[in-house]
C-alpha cells in the first residue's frame, strides 16, 4: 500500500506531484519535464480530464473512462472518501482520510502505464468531488440558518 502525500500545497505520488487551483477546479500533473492539466468534466465533478497538448491523456467518469496502455474497457467508481478503477483484473483503490488532514491510501495490483499521472488524476477527482460537497453543505447550512437577516 503506498500513499499520497501533502507538502507546501503539493500532492506526491512517486516522481509526480498535484498542484491545485483555488477552489480545486483545475489542477497540474508534473511528471519529469512532462506536464498535464487536470479539470473536471462536469459542473456536478463527477468526472476528471487529464490532457497535454489535444486529447486527454486520462479521463475518469463512470459512464466512459480512459487511461494509457493496452487492454480492454475502464471502469470507474467513485464515492465520497474514496474511488476504484478497474481493467482487465487490476485495480487502483484510493482511500481518502475522513477529513483533510492524513495522507491518501492507495493499493495497487497489477502494472499500471504511467500510474503516477493516473493516481493523481483519481485524487484529483475525489478531492474536487469532496470540495464541491463541502460548499454545497455550507450553503445550505448558511441558507437556511436562523441568524440576523440584514
Amino acid at each position: 500500500m503506498s500513499e499520497v502525500r501533502k507538502s507546501h500545497g503539493l500532492y506526491h505520488f512517486g516522481a509526480a506531484t498535484l498542484r491545485t487551483g483555488v477552489g480545486w477546479r483545475r489542477a497540474v500533473i508534473r511528471l519529469g519535464d512532462r506536464e498535464w492539466t487536470v479539470h473536471p468534466t462536469d459542473r456536478y465533478r463527477i468526472g476528471v480530464t487529464a490532457q497535454a497538448g489535444s486529447g486527454p491523456a486520462v479521463r475518469l467518469h463512470p459512464q466512459n473512462s480512459h487511461v494509457p496502455g493496452p487492454g480492454g474497457p475502464v471502469r470507474w467508481q467513485i464515492g465520497r472518501r474514496g474511488a476504484r478503477l478497474e481493467r482487465d483484473g487490476r485495480t487502483i483503490e484510493l482511500r481518502l482520510p475522513a477529513f483533510s488532514r492524513g495522507e491518501a491510501q492507495v493499493e495497487v495490483t497489477g502494472d499500471w502505464p504511467d500510474l503516477e499521472l493516473v493516481v493523481l488524476s483519481a485524487v484529483f477527482a475525489v478531492m474536487t468531488r469532496r470540495r464541491r460537497r463541502t460548499i454545497m453543505i455550507i450553503t445550505i447550512t448558511g441558507a437556511t440558518g436562523h441568524g440576523p437577516v440584514f
